[in-house]
C-alpha cells in the first residue's frame, strides 16, 4: 500500500514541474526519478493506469535527449512500467517516448538502456505505424547491423522485431514493403552470415531475427515468395542447432527439386455441375483462409474425426514471452551453468526456426512447397542427419519435439494431394520422382513408429496425429504390402491407453486406415489377427529389407480380446460404449466414428459377424445423457442401415441374414430410436433420427410388422411439421426414399399423403428445406413413373398431378442447387400426362411452359448438371406418346435447342445426355421434318467429338461417340424410303464409319441391341427402291457391318 502511495505521490510532483532549465529542477527531477525507480515493480504499484502514461509524457517533456544521466534514469523507468507493470502507451504518448528515445541514442555502449525502453514500448502496443521513424534512425539501424557487438545489435534487433509484430484481430496499419525488405535484409543477414553457436547472445539474436522474419512473411507474401529458398535454407540449418550428433550447416539457399512435380488437376470435377471457370489467382488472404478451413479428410471421402485433438497454440510453440531473455539467477556462473542456459536457448532458437517453417508452409502454394519436400524428409536418412525426420526423434525436449511434429504435421497436409502419386520401384534403370515420394513415405512411416515411444502425452498425440495425416496421404495400394499393417501394429496398443486423449488419437489413424482406398486386404487381416499372432508375425518378419522397428510396450497396455470371433478394434469399441463403463465422451465419439467408418468400408468382413454386439451398444449410446454421443449413434445407425441395404442389393448374404437385419430395427424402434425422433429439447437429434428411417431399406421395412411400419411413417409426417428447418428437411428426404419401398409405393394413400407434403415444403421460405424437398421431389416422380407402369395411378388425384406439374416447374427457375432436381422430377412428370389429359387445358399448358423450362435450362446457365439434367428430363418427356399430341410448336424449340448441344457445347456430358434425349421419340411421325437436321446434326457431332477445350473431356469423349452411334442406330430404324434421299449426303462419311467400327469392337452385347435392331431392319427394307435409294441402303448396311 505503501509504495502504490509513493508512486501516486511522485507522479504527482513530477507532473508539476517545469521544463527543467535551472540546476534545481534537474536535482528534483533526479531525486524523483531515483525514488521511483527503487520502487518494487514485481508487485502492484500502479493502479490509475492514465497516471501512468501522464507521467511517462511528462518524464519525455522534462527530459532532453541530450542529458544522459536522466535519459538514463527515465529509461529504466519506462521499462519497468511498460514491462513489469503492463501499462499500455499508445496515441501520440507512444509516438513522443519513440521518438524521444531515437533522439537519446548517440552510438554508445549506454544506449542499451534507451534501446531496452524504445523496445518496451514498441512491444507493449502493436499497430503503432512508427516502423518508417524506426527505419530512419542512423545510430539504431548501426547497431542492427552491427554483428561485432551482437549485445547491442541484439537490442537493436529487438527494436526492429516489435515493429515488426502484426496486428492480430485489428485494422492493420499500412507499412510500405520497402520498409518491410529493409527489416528483412537485416535480419537475414545475421542469420546467414558470421555465425557464432556458442554463445548465449548470439543464439539470442538469431531467435529475435527468425522471429522477425515470421512476423515480416505473415503480412508481406511476396517477400515470402521472392525469398523462400533463402528461408527454407535458413530453417533447414537452425532447427537441428544444438541437437547432438548434428554438426551445424551454414545456410544456403535451397532450390526447389529438379524431377518433375505430377500435376493435381486444379479445374473443379464435374460433381455439382459447375462449369470451369477461369479465375483471378488466390490472394494471401484467401490462401489463408482457405487452409484454416482445412481439416482431416478435407480431400473428400477420407475420415472426419468426431472429436478435435488440440496440442499446440497456432504458431505451433508456445510464446517465449515478449522477449528472449533468459534470467541470469536462472543459471549459475559455472562452465556447467553456461552450458545450461545455452542448450535452453539452442532449444529455443530450434522451436523459433520450426514455427517459421510452419508459417512458410501455411502461407505457400502447395505446389511450391511440395518441389522442397525432398529438402525436409529424406528418401534415405543414413545419407545426411539435416532433416525435419531428426528433428522429430532427437529433439530433447518435449515442447521441441511438439514444434517439430506441428510442422511436419502441417507439410503432410499440405503436401497431401502429391503424395497420392508415390509408387514403389524394383530393379529401375532410373529413379522416377513418384518412386523417391515413396521412399521419404516410408521414411515417414519409420520415424513415427520409432516416435510412439515418448512418454509424454501431448508428445504421443502429436505423434498419432502426424500418423493420421501421413495415412490419409498414402496411397498403399502402390507401395507394396506390409506397411498398412505395421501401422495398425503400433498404433493398436494406444487404444488401451491410460490418457483418453491418447485413446481418441489412436482410434483416429485406426479410422483413417479404414477409410484408405482402394481397400487392400491386408487391413482387413490385420484387424481380424490376435495378440499372439501379430507376434509371431513380427518376429518372422523382422529379416525383410522392408520391414521397420516395432515401438515396444508394457503388456498392461494392451488387453487380451475376449471373444475371439470379434475383431479387437469392434470389441474395445463395445467396451468403450458399455453402460457400465466410465469412459470419457471423446473416446464413445471416435468409438461410435469408427462403427460407421467400418460399415462403409468392411461391413461384410468385420462388422456384420458382430451385429448383435453392435445393436446393443447402439442402442444403449441413442439413449446416452449425452447429445454428442446420441448424435453420433444415430450417425452410425444411419450409415449401417445404408450399408445393408447394399449388402442385399450385392445378395452378399453369405455373412449377412435378414433376420440379423430385421433384430436390428426391431430392438432400435423399440425404444431408443423411437425417444430420439421424439426429443424435444434437440432439433439435430430428431433430424438425425430421420434421416435413420430413411436407411431402413426396403428389404427390413418389408419384414417388419406392421404397427412398426406404421410408427415410422407417422413420425415422419409428424416431423415434417416440425418448426426446425433440419427436421422437415431430413423428414421430407426420408419420406421419398421410403415411397419407393414396394409397399408403400403401392399403398395409394401414402403416396398420395407424400406428395402432399412435398408439396407443401417445396414453398418452404428455408433454402436448405427446399433443396432436399425438390430431391424428394424426384424421387417421388420416380415412384409416380413406377405406378403408372404398372396401372397403380388410379387413385392418384389429377388435380394433385397437376400442382405437382406446376410446383416443379416454379422450382425449376430456382437456385441451381434447387433446379438440378427439380428438372429431373419434370421431366417424369410429364411422362404422366395422358391422352385424356392433354385435352385439359390447364395440363396442356402446363405440359409446355414445363417443356419451355427444360429447354431454357438446357441450354443457358452455368451449372452443368442443371443443364444435363434438363437434357435428360427432355428424353423422358418424349418417352410420353401424349405430348405429341398436343401443339407441335414445341418440337422446333426441342430438336434445335437439343441438335446444337450435341454439335458444338463443350461439356461432353451435356453432349452425351442430348444425344440421349434424341434418341428417345418411339415414332418416324413424332421427329417429323426434323429427322434429316437431326441426322445432319448427329454425324457432325461425331467430327466435332475430336475438340476439345478442356482436356478433362477426354475421358467422356468414347461415351460420347458411341452414344451418337446409337442414336443414329435408332434414326435408322425408322428410316422410311422418303429418308434414303435426305440423307444420302452423309452416309458415305468415312468418319461415321470408321467411328460406327469402333464402337462395334467396344460396345458391350446387351448395349448394342439397337444397332442389331437397325442392321436387320435396314436389310428387310423391302419398298421399291430406285438406284440411288439401294445406294444409300447398301452403304448403311455397311456403316452397320460388325466389326467382329
Amino acid at each position: 500500500m505503501a509504495s502504490l502511495d509513493t508512486f501516486n505521490t511522485l507522479s504527482t510532483k513530477i507532473s508539476q514541474l517545469v521544463l527543467a532549465r535551472t540546476k534545481n529542477d534537474r536535482d528534483v527531477i533526479i531525486s524523483t526519478l531515483n525514488e521511483l525507480n527503487a520502487l518494487s515493480y514485481k508487485y502492484t504499484v500502479v493502479t490509475n493506469r492514465t497516471k501512468a502514461v501522464l507521467l511517462v509524457n511528462q518524464c519525455c517533456a522534462l527530459i532532453t535527449p541530450e542529458d544522459l544521466e536522466l535519459v538514463l534514469k527515465c529509461c529504466h523507468l519506462i521499462t519497468n512500467l511498460v514491462t513489469r507493470q503492463k501499462v499500455v502507451v499508445d496515441g501520440r504518448t507512444l509516438t513522443m517516448a519513440v521518438l524521444w528515445c531515437l533522439q537519446a541514442l548517440r552510438g554508445q555502449s549506454t544506449d542499451v538502456e534507451v534501446l531496452g525502453a524504445l523496445d518496451a514500448l514498441l512491444r507493449g502496443f502493436t499497430g503503432h505505424g512508427l516502423i518508417s521513424e524506426v527505419i530512419k534512425s542512423t545510430h539504431l539501424m548501426s547497431f542492427a547491423r552491427n554483428e561485432k557487438s551482437p549485445e547491442v545489435a541484439f537490442c537493436a534487433l529487438q527494436c526492429l522485431e516489435a515493429c515488426t509484430i502484426p496486428v492480430e484481430d485489428a485494422k492493420p496499419v499500412k507499412t510500405s514493403s520497402l520498409e518491410f525488405q529493409t527489416c528483412f535484409d537485416v535480419f537475414l543477414g545475421h542469420l546467414m552470415n558470421n555465425i557464432v553457436t556458442n554463445r548465449v547472445t548470439n543464439i539470442k539474436l538469431y531467435i529475435v531475427c527468425i522471429r522477425g522474419l515470421q512476423n515480416i512473411i505473415r503480412q508481406q507474401p511476396d517477400l515470402l515468395s521472392s525469398k523462400l529458398g533463402l528461408i527454407l535454407g535458413v530453417i533447414k540449418s537452425y532447427m537441428l542447432l544444438g541437437i547432438a550428433g548434428v554438426e551445424f550447416m551454414k545456410p544456403q539457399k535451397l532450390m526447389p527439386s529438379p524431377l518433375s512435380i505430377p500435376e493435381v488437376s486444379t479445374v473443379p470435377r464435374e460433381k455439382g455441375g459447375k462449369m470451369t471457370k477461369h479465375r483471378k489467382p488466390k490472394t494471401q488472404a484467401a490462401v489463408m483462409k482457405v487452409k484454416k478451413a482445412e481439416k482431416w479428410g478435407d480431400d473428400g471421402g477420407g475420415y472426419t474425426p468426431a472429436t478435435s485433438v488440440n496440442t499446440t497454440t497456432e504458431d505451433g510453440y508456445s510464446s517465449f514471452g515478449n522477449g528472449v531473455r533468459t534470467s541470469e539467477s536462472d543459471f549459475s556462473d559455472t562452465e556447467g551453468g553456461t552450458a545450461a542456459k545455452l542448450a535452453v536457448m539452442s532449444g529455443r532458437l530450434r522451436q523459433a526456426a520450426l514455427a517459421l517453417f510452419l508459417h512458410t508452409v501455411k502461407l505457400t502454394e502447395k505446389t511450391t512447397i511440395f518441389s522442397f519436400w525432398s529438402s525436409f524428409v529424406p528418401e534415405n536418412p543414413l545419407t545426411s542427419k539435416h532433416h525435419l525426420l531428426t528433428c522429430t526423434l532427437k529433439e530433447t525436449s518435449n515442447r521441441g519435439r511438439m514444434a517439430a511434429l506441428n510442422a511436419l504435421l502441417i507439410l503432410l497436409s499440405s503436401c497431401k494431394l502429391y503424395l497420392a502419386q508415390a509408387e514403389k520401384g524394383d530393379n529401375l534403370a532410373f529413379t522416377p520422382f513418384s518412386v523417391i515420394v515413396g521412399l521419404t513415405i516410408k521414411e515417414l512411416h519409420k520415424c513415427l513408429s520409432l516416435s510412439l515411444s515418448a512418454l509424454s502425452v501431448p508428445v504421443l498425440t502429436l505423434v498419432l496425429k502426424c500418423f493420421a495425416a501421413l495415412v490419409q496421404a498414402t496411397p498403399y495400394h502402390r507401395l507394396g504390402p506390409g506397411l498398412i499393417t505395421r501401422v495398425i501394429r503400433n498404433v493398436k496398443p494406444f487404444i488401451y491407453h491410460k490418457d483418453s486423449t491418447v485413446q481418441v488419437t489412436a482410434l483416429i489413424v485406426l479410422g483413417c486406415v479404414l477409410a484408405s482406398e482402394p481397400l487392400i486386404p491386408e487391413t482387413k487381416d490385420a484387424f481380424t489377427k490376435k495378440t499372439n499372432e501379430t507376434k509371431e508375425q513380427k518376429g518372422a518378419n523382422s529379416n525383410s529389407d522392408d520391414s521397420f522397428d516395432f515401438a515396444e510396450f508394457s503388456s498392461d497396455e494392451e488387453q487380451q480380446p475376449q471373444d475371439p470371433n470379434v475383431p479387437w478394434l469392434l470389441e474395445r469399441c463395445f467396451y468403450n460404449l458399455d453402460c457400465d463403463n466410465t469412459v470419457p465422451t471423446p473416446v464413445k465419439l471416435e468409438s461410435l466414428q469408427i462403427i460407421s467408418v467400418i460399415s462403409r468400408n468392411y461391413f461384410d468382413s468385420l462388422l456384420a459377424p458382430s451385429m448383435t454386439q453392435v445393436t446393443k451398444a447402439l442402442d444403449v449410446s441413442l439413449t446416452s445423457k449425452y447429445v454428442d454421443v446420441q448424435l453420433h449413434a444415430g450417425r452410425a445407425v444411419d450409415f449401417i442401415g445404408q450399408a445393408m441395404s447394399r449388402c442385399f442389393l450385392q445378395e452378399s448374404k453369405q455373412t449377412f441374414s435378414s433376420s440379423l437385419c430385421l433384430s436390428f430395427w426391431q430392438t432400435l424402434l423399440t425404444s431408443s430410436l423411437t425417444k430420439l425422433l421424439q426429443n424435444e429439447q434437440h432439433s439435430i437429434l430428431r433430424a438425425i433420427g430421420c434421416d435413420c428411417l430413411g436407411s431402413v431399406g426396403p428389404e427390413a421395412f418389408e419384414q417388419l410388422s406392421r404397427d412398426r411400419q406404421i410408427l415410422c411413417v407417422t413420425l415422419l409426417f409428424a416431423c415434417s411439421r416440425d418448426d426446425e428447418n433440419s427436421v422437415r428437411g431430413a423428414a421430407v428426404r426420408a419420406l421419398a426414399i421410403c415411397v419407393l419401398y414396394p409397399s408403400l409405393r403401392e399403398d395409394a394413400g401414402f403416396v398420395v399423403d407424400t406428395a402432399e407434403t412435398i408439396y407443401r415444403v417445396l414453398q418452404d421460405e428455408n433454402f436448405t428445406v427446399r433443396v432436399k424437398c425438390s430431391w424428394a421431389l424426384g424421387n417421388l416422380s420416380d415412384a409416380l413413373v413406377l405406378n403408372r407402369c404398372c396401372g397403380l395411378m388410379e387413385e392418384f388425384p389429377d388435380g394433385l398431378i397437376l400442382k405437382l406439374l406446376q410446383a416443379t416447374i416454379r422450382a425449376s427457375s430456382d437456385n441451381d442447387k434447387i433446379k438440378m432436381n427439380a428438372v429431373r422430377a419434370l421431366g417424369n412428370l410429364l411422362q404422366l400426362i395422358g391422352d385424356d389429359l392433354v385435352e385439359d387445358r390447364g395440363f396442356r399448358e402446363a405440359a409446355e411452359d414445363g417443356i419451355g423450362v427444360l429447354v431454357k435450362n438446357c441450354t443457358s446457365g452455368s451449372n452443368m448438371k442443371v443443364r444435363w439434367n434438363s437434357c435428360y428430363a427432355i428424353g423422358n418427356t418424349m418417352k410420353n406418346a401424349s405430348i405429341f399430341k398436343m401443339a407441335r410448336n414445341w418440337q422446333e424449340k426441342v430438336f434445335t435447342a437439343l441438335t446444337d448441344l450435341v454439335v458444338n457445347f463443350r461439356n461432353f456430358k451435356v453432349r452425351i445426355n442430348a444425344a440421349v434425349a434424341l434418341s428417345t421419340p418411339t415414332k418416324r411421325q413424332f421427329y417429323r421434318q426434323y429427322y434429316q437436321p437431326i441426322w445432319v446434326a448427329l454425324i457432325k457431332a461425331l467430327e466435332t467429338s475430336q475438340n476439345m477445350e478442356d482436356f478433362n473431356e477426354y475421358k467422356h469423349r468414347d461415351n460420347l461417340v458411341e452414344q451418337i452411334c446409337l442414336t443414329l442406330g435408332h434414326l435408322m430404324t425408322l428410316l422410311t424410303k422418303d429418308d434414303l434421299t435426305l440423307i444420302k449426303d452423309s452416309v458415305n462419311s468415312e468418319h461415321l464409319q470408321s467411328q460406327m467400327k469402333r464402337v462395334w469392337d467396344r460396345l458391350l452385347p446387351e448395349k448394342s441391341t439397337v444397332l442389331f435392331d437397325a442392321r436387320t431392319y435396314i436389310a428387310d427394307f423391302s419398298s421399291n427402291l430406285n438406284t440411288e435409294e439401294k445406294t444409300v441402303l447398301e452403304s448403311l448396311l455397311y456403316i452397320l457391318k460388325p466389326g467382329f
